[in-house]
């Protein structure tokens, strides 16, 4: 991974973009006048740019750039705590101080929705497989100024770990999250999600699998909630009960622990 600065101001950026380059174990270079195509094609490697209020991933091989966003997130979060209900926060049955383990951590939309109906004496942990997703979206979520207090105060408070969730979930102890979440990487989740099209060339889109699962009726005390779309097999082949939701591509689905 090649690590620059944006070209306007960039020598006020070279501390912060080799910080960067320390945390994903990239190659810092002084951007000068190159553009990320010239980069691109000059090194044979993804690039990180690194700018004032934003920073931004680009893949080799494709266009679209990715870099944070609260996505759907600001208006779950808007909906959530004008209305007391979310989909995700049903189906997890959350509520003030639970703890909840997002195996498949993305953009953090769930986590930070899930965060906000724990409040602060409950835990949310995220897991991303992929270390430059992880690393954005953790500074994303500890540098996001825009949006209510609620949501600002539950970003600060989500725990991002870069590991694979079944190496994860393998090293925690038994009953040691009361909701356990997986929202699975998929073609048909990507279609119409415009606002994360450059999420999809760096995200893991490793399956579910037997033994994630019999890991996680381990880990989680009270349930685990699978987020899929409306024609997954999963449902079946795991046995979730699946809460239908009316012309939604989506289901939420649980196994009661």
């Amino acid at each position: 991974m090649i690590v620059t600065t944006a070209r306007k101001g960039a020598e006020q950026l070279y501390e912060k973009a080799l910080m960067f380059a320390e945390k994903i174990d990239g190659r810092f270079i002084v951007r000068k006048e190159q553009s990320v195509e010239d980069l691109k094609e000059l090194y044979n490697n993804h690039v990180l740019v690194v700018g004032k209020g934003k920073v931004t991933l680009y893949h080799l091989e494709h266009k679209e750039p990715f870099f944070y966003h609260p996505n759907s997130a600001m208006f779950r979060v808007k909906q959530y705590l004008r209305t007391n209900y979310d989909p995700l926060v049903e189906a997890a049955q959350l509520s003030e101080g639970k703890d909840f383990l997002d195996c498949t951590l993305g953009l953090a939309s769930d986590s930070l929705v899930a965060k906000v109906a724990v409040g602060n004496c409950g835990r949310v942990v995220g897991v991303e497989a992929n270390p430059y997703l992880a690393c954005l979206v953790d500074f994303g979520l500890k540098n996001w100024q825009e949006g209510s207090k609620e949501m600002l105060e539950a970003m600060r408070g989500i725990e991002v770990i870069h590991t694979s969730h079944l190496d994860y979930l393998s090293s925690l102890p038994d009953n040691a999250f009361d909701v356990v979440y997986f929202d699975p990487m998929f073609e048909q989740h990507l279609a119409n999600s415009t606002g994360i099209k450059g999420l999809k060339w760096f995200a893991c889109h490793d399956d579910l699998s037997e033994q994630v699962i019999v890991e996680a009726k381990r880990v989680a005390k009270k349930r685990i909630v699978l987020k899929d779309h409306w024609q997954s097999t999963r449902f079946d082949k795991y046995q979730f009960v699946v809460m239908r939701r009316q012309h939604s591509s989506f289901h939420y689905a649980y196994i009661e622990v």
